[in-house]
């Protein structure tokens, strides 16, 4: 899978602008070269690298991540917008080429929490409605002459059964 990939990468690298294009043309006229070199290297933060995948193509040494910068400066200095570009990565590498979610991906990272909240509060509901018949079954009077009731049942039914065991 990863030289499948990375001659894919390679490949893309070496072939001719006009046969990967993108499907729009670009957005503004081409930027000077300073504008260049910084809106790259922005874009290069944001895009993971596909081969070390913890690592910003900014960052990362590999081939892959040099071929997608060399297409980044290609694609900037062409006049393409910045999410036009990120839109064209995502396009051929799926969401996972992007190092931060998408915005309506956030859930994802927040549902865990909900969660812990949600089930703590159920705890504590759990909790204080079983403190609460706790005592309101001390303060009562009647539920310790039930379970003295109930306590003296299961004492002539284990004298019963003990009983029967002898004969």
């Amino acid at each position: 899978m990863y030289w499948l990939l990375m001659g894919t990468i390679l490949a893309m690298a070496d072939v001719p602008e006009k046969a990967i294009a993108l499907e729009e043309s670009p957005l503004f006229e081409p930027p000077p070269n300073e504008e260049v070199e910084r809106r790259t290297y922005g874009l290069a933060k944001i895009l993971r690298c596909p081969v070390c995948q913890g690592l910003s193509v900014a960052d990362s040494q590999s081939d892959a991540a040099v071929a997608m910068k060399n297409r980044i400066q290609e694609l900037v200095a062409l006049g393409y917008a910045d999410e036009q570009i990120v839109d064209y990565f995502v396009g051929r590498y799926g969401e996972f080429v992007l190092l931060q979610p998408k915005a309506e991906h956030w859930f994802v990272w927040f549902a865990p929490v909900v969660g812990l909240f949600v089930g703590l509060g159920a705890v504590a509901v759990r909790w204080r409605s079983s403190n609460a018949s706790a005592d309101k079954s001390s303060g009562d009077g009647t539920a310790s002459i039930e379970s003295n009731n109930t306590s003296a049942e299961g004492d002539a039914y284990r004298a019963q059964i003990l009983a029967e065991l002898e004969d």
